[in-house]
């Protein structure tokens, strides 16, 4: 029925929602325009402070780009100086010229601009579909500081202004004197994967893996004043005991974090486990509890007449959608019953300007005899659309075109009446929405839990979604759960819209006396057979004139009105209600913090 589907339809786009998220917060497998699968740095310490630099970065290009650019931030330092760039592979290296100006489309040219707050560099090298490598080489004048009592290299060497994801980055920091001594102090921040360890008496490296964008790598060197004698950039002042507590500070601060976050994964992963069990046993009791009975599907197999309904009612028991169709089934049912009229003008001969020309008039007023669904029904259709009496398909077009509102309000009750009447027939087992609701409402609670454990890196989250949503199609099965009576009289109209698609023209003949012709036609039509297989029903009255003989009641109206779905009168149902409605090295970790270091920036592509 139309409101299981409305629910299917929210658990799909509640399920996308949730893989979606998944996907964007723990992998994703998307293929990305522009990604940089290696950014190597080679970094020497100088003896007046200054850093040279050597970065090689390999740049992936998965669509066209006219080249590459390197942001490098100078905040808080002197200057640059020296910038050249080439481009390695296995079998040379090309020098790249600096120029002043370049366009799109230049090869092997660079240019330089200097900004507020440093330079980028624009490395012109049309590619696509490939990788290269390219090497920055430059000197950041004054980065290191020299205080009375240490020297400090606090470097930024990615900004958070970068934008590319990154595969390895990596560092080598060599220093100007050998640590013999073991005076020199090291710490990294940044992702907090990141390790960074001495290599040597003058080497330090930090590397991270899987640098997301936005994110900045730096680090913080501490070492003897005697390593940069000719600094020019000192201050006087003691600094190493401020720069320590700092630092452990830092420390202890993403210690206290990791905890925090571990807590936090242990605790909805338990939550996840334990919601999840407890949901496994709620869906297992309810299977059980609401297992029909062996005897039942007995009942169901055979070609017996369903009970007489509307076919409004069958359309909603059998899971159809409310449609056009099932209007113009409404019209010709209640036409059956002696309720309404189909007429047209007596001197019309020809099937075109019947169809052009119709009116539906009402024969008997409502009653007790009819549902609710059909009262309301007549009583939309002839006294609010026409004249008390009668309405035509003008008179149903204009009023759904000027009176929108008013027509989508009607239209709406109509449903919900069916509804009503199907739950009153008893074809609905009223027992089991008191539990089917409070499942419905517990999905996004347990959703959330297993997002949030999911978020916290917590695989049980998965676990606890999946159960989650088998709760929520058990709750909307509860709460659209059909009685004994009901089921069975749904497995009759079921067993009813099998057999008529199975006709075929060589063999109706013996098939369709299964059913009687009224509930042929009238469910048939509600229920969307094909009108090839209704139409073989057909009788044909012609007049000795050649025209059509009126008076042959609704059976005659039904193969007039259904021969094509594209005749006028369909078209003017299709019209009007349409236009009113819609369907529905020591070594250590990164730590976090940080981020004092001079220098930044990032690179990307153009």
């Amino acid at each position: 029925m139309f409101i299981i589907k409305k629910y299917l339809r929210i658990i799909l786009l509640l399920t996308i929602a949730s893989i979606m998220f998944i996907s964007v917060t723990i992998t994703s497998s998307a293929e990305e325009d522009l990604s940089i699968t290696r950014w190597m740095v080679e970094s020497s310490l100088l003896n007046n402070g200054d850093l040279e630099i050597v970065e090689d970065i390999t740049f992936k290009f998965n669509k066209r780009y006219n080249g590459v650019f390197r942001e490098i931030i100078l905040e808080n330092t002197e200057n640059i100086n020296g910038i050249r760039v080439t481009e390695n592979s296995k079998d040379k290296t090309l020098e790249y010229e600096h120029v002043e100006n370049a366009k799109k489309g230049d090869n092997n040219v660079f240019v330089a601009n200097k900004e507020n707050s440093g330079v980028t560099v624009q490395i012109f090298s049309p590619a696509n579909n490939e990788e290269k490598t390219f090497r920055l080489m430059y000197t950041v004048k004054n980065v290191a500081k020299k205080y009375n009592d240490i020297g400090e290299v606090y470097y930024k060497f990615l900004g958070s202004e970068n934008d590319t994801h990154i595969d390895v980055f990596s560092v080598n920091i060599t220093l100007s004197e050998k640590d013999i001594r073991n005076e020199v102090k090291f710490f990294a921040h940044g992702p907090l994967n990141g390790k960074i360890h001495k290599v040597s008496e003058d080497t330090i490296n930090l590397r991270v893996e899987d640098v997301p964008e936005n994110t900045f790598v730096e680090s913080r060197i501490l070492f003897p004043t005697e390593f940069i004698p000719d600094s020019q950039n000192t201050i006087n002042t003691d600094a190493y005991s401020d720069i320590m507590n700092e630092e452990a500070e830092l420390q202890e601060k993403i210690e206290e974090d990791l905890a925090k976050i571990q807590t936090r994964k242990s605790l909805f992963g338990n939550i996840s486990v334990i919601i999840a069990i407890v949901q496994v046993f709620i869906f297992i009791f309810f299977i059980i509890k609401y297992r029909r009975s062996k005897d039942i599907y007995y009942k169901t197999k055979s070609k017996e007449i369903p009970d007489d309904n509307t076919p409004a009612v069958v359309s909603y028991i059998s899971s159809a959608a409310i449609s056009n169709n099932t209007i113009i089934a409404t019209i010709l049912d209640l036409y059956r019953k002696g309720y309404l009229k189909v007429d047209s003008e007596e001197k019309l001969k020809n099937k075109e300007d019947t169809l052009n020309n119709f009116t539906i008039t009402k024969i008997k007023g409502t009653d007790d005899n009819l549902l609710n669904h059909e009262n309301h029904f007549i009583s939309w259709l002839i006294d609010e659309m026409g004249d008390g009496g009668a309405v035509t398909t003008k008179d149903i077009e204009n009023y759904s075109k000027n009176k929108r509102a008013l027509f989508t309000e009607h239209y709406n009750k109509w449903i919900q009446l069916i509804k009503k009447d199907a739950i009153n027939k008893g074809y609905f087992d009223k027992s089991s929405r008191k539990y089917g609701v409070p499942l419905v409402i517990l999905f996004p609670i347990s959703l959330i839990i297993s997002i949030i454990a999911l978020s916290y890196e917590n695989i049980l989250g998965l676990f606890l979604m999946f159960t989650s949503i088998l709760i929520l199609i058990q709750g909307i099965i509860l709460i659209a759960r059909k009685s004994d009576y009901g089921y069975i009289e749904y497995k009759k109209w079921t067993e009813f819209k099998k057999h008529m698609k199975k006709l075929k023209n060589d063999d109706f003949k013996d098939n369709f006396k299964a059913y009687p012709k009224d509930i042929t036609l009238i469910y048939g039509l509600a229920l969307g057979i094909n009108n090839d297989i209704l139409n073989n029903f057909n009788i044909r009255n012609t007049n000795t004139e050649g025209g059509f003989q009126h008076g042959y009641g609704w059976m005659y109206w039904y193969f007039l009105l259904n021969n094509n779905s594209n005749n006028s009168f369909n078209q003017s149902i299709n019209n009007s209600f349409n236009t009113g409605t819609t369907s529905v090295g020591g070594s250590g970790n990164f730590t976090a913090g940080g981020g004092g270091g001079i220098g930044g920036g990032g690179a990307g592509g153009f």
